[in-house]
């Protein structure tokens, strides 16, 4: 072929290939690809919910011509990925979704709103959280109890917390306090109220965030003067154990721990200690007793409620539990003692009235068997039974309220099938400090931190302060002297102090 014909043949090509690219379908721009894409739902709220459906509106969204949301209980069926596993709502027209149908739980309902046109979608960036509204309490009843204090008490299904509101007027507006309680009580004594003075209570039930609808009020007469009163727990550990390996290494010797031990004491500042695990002598037989060593470092501020039989007596007898009062504050009200709870355990107790008021109460130390499992939980029931039954009696002989406070070796864990003394103090309306405490420190960690030089945050509490219903609480604070997440220095306990504020009636 001639130069001149292939010349004439790529030019022959070159128009077929044109008219060829001109028949097929124009390739997709991106430019305009981007113009019809659905843009992220963003702007969204919470605006209505029910106790089994939620309604959330957002901004409109670019391009979208359908909404619906998505949730779940479980976080993770919301990821793009599984969210077929989740509960989807109809598709609306306008951003505005409800979804119904969902099963009243206190576990948080997740949801997350999805924008559509045709085969496009996009899903909001973030996966949200929501409780659905709790049924309203009912019953409410404004009590007195035998001590002279007013508390309510009322009905409810499961909720994770209650909003108790306190007023001076049937319109709760004059004088109103509001007091959250995060955990399913169902009583709670109201602080700082003013003996011979009417208030109107009002409770409603909460789950995570979200409110009940107002429940019936109620009001009722304060007939009796508050004493505030602040008590700490502190299992401090034997010094028998000295030397022992445990958690991060080996107990520190009692003479440096007890420096540790008193200058969280003091640094709390309580008006009442109770002391566990303080029986072992520190200079020979027959004394001076642990407790005895710690309170000396307390350079005589506190006063040791005579409990037990001192080794300085014949037949003298270590229980190993013991009360420490400031002497400044409080005096022991006729003599202390002890009782034996079974499986060689104890209480000590005492009664004790502040030197300026002349108030009274029954402070009761306790420290149950140890153990995890079914049988040491039953073991620990009984112990509990034994210890209400006595404290109970001796608070109505004495017409005062009665506080309990001390290491119950017990928790909500699956170490413990049955949370024995929780469950026998909630059948004698006596109150869980923890869950009726509108104010709490340190609640995540666990009351006992294994000498572990980072302790454990898994909010398991086997220290307690229990208390008469009509005992007020006023906060609940774990103690823990920490640096970046650790204990420094010498550890003085495998037990954290724990420290309640309380008002209790006079």
């Amino acid at each position: 072929m001639s130069r001149r014909t292939r010349r004439t043949g790529l030019v022959a090509l070159t128009g077929v290939l044109a008219a060829t690219a001109l028949a097929l379908p124009a390739a997709a721009h991106p430019a305009s690809d981007k113009a019809h894409r659905v843009a992220v739902p963003h702007g969204i709220r919470l605006v209505n919910v029910s106790p089994s459906s939620f309604q959330v509106e957002s901004a409109p969204t670019e391009n979208a011509k359908r909404y619906r949301v998505f949730a779940s209980t479980k976080r993770s069926n919301l990821f793009t990925a599984n969210v077929s596993r989740a509960q989807a709502s109809a598709l609306f027209s306008h951003p505005q979704v409800r979804i119904a149908g969902l099963h009243y739980t206190t576990r948080p309902y997740y949801y997350r709103l999805e924008a559509v046109n045709g085969s496009r979608h996009r899903f909001s960036r973030d996966i949200y959280e929501l409780g659905l509204q709790p049924p309203s309490p009912t019953g409410l009843t404004v009590r007195t109890s035998a001590a002279g204090g007013t508390y309510l008490t009322w009905d409810s299904s499961s909720a994770t917390g209650f909003l108790v509101t306190v007023a001076r007027n049937p319109a709760m507006t004059q004088g109103r306090v509001n007091y959250r309680l995060t955990s399913n009580t169902h009583q709670f004594s109201p602080p700082h109220l003013v003996a011979g003075r009417t208030y109107y209570f009002r409770v409603r039930a909460l789950n995570d965030a979200t409110r009940s609808a107002d429940a019936a009020s109620a009001n009722g007469t304060a007939g009796s003067k508050e004493q505030r009163v602040r008590v700490m727990t502190y299992n401090v550990l034997e010094a028998f154990d000295d030397g022992r390996l445990e958690g991060s290494g080996r107990v520190a010797p009692w003479s440096k721990r007890k420096v540790r031990a008193a200058a969280l004491i003091r640094k709390a500042h309580p008006d009442v200690v109770a002391v566990q695990e303080a029986a072992s002598w520190v200079k020979g037989v027959r004394g001076p007793r642990q407790i005895d060593s710690l309170r000396a470092q307390l350079h005589g501020v506190y006063a040791l409620a005579h409990t037990e039989i001192p080794p300085s007596q014949p037949h003298y007898l270590r229980t190993g539990v013991y009360i420490l009062y400031r002497k400044s504050q409080y005096r022991a009200v006729g003599h202390g003692g002890h009782w034996g709870l079974g499986n060689r355990r104890w209480a000590a107790y005492q009664i004790l009235a502040d030197r300026a008021t002349g108030a009274k109460f029954l402070f009761v130390d306790p420290h149950l068997l140890v153990g995890p499992g079914r049988a040491n939980d039953v073991k620990r029931k009984h112990e509990t039974q034994r210890l209400v039954s006595r404290a109970k009696a001796k608070a109505k002989r004495a017409g005062v309220p009665l506080v309990y406070a001390g290491d119950f070796n017990s928790d909500q864990t699956a170490k413990h099938p049955l949370n024995a003394p929780e469950m026998v103090m909630s059948t004698h309306n006596v109150v869980n400090t923890f869950a009726a405490a509108p104010v709490r420190t340190n609640a995540e960690y666990n009351s006992a931190n294994g000498y572990e030089r980072r302790p454990p945050r898994f909010g398991d509490h086997i220290d307690y302060v229990f208390a008469a219903p009509s005992v007020s609480v006023l906060a609940w604070h774990l103690l823990l002297d920490l640096h970046h997440g650790e204990f420094s220095g010498v550890i003085p306990s495998d037990h954290n102090p724990l420290v309640v504020d309380l008002q209790y009636p006079y």
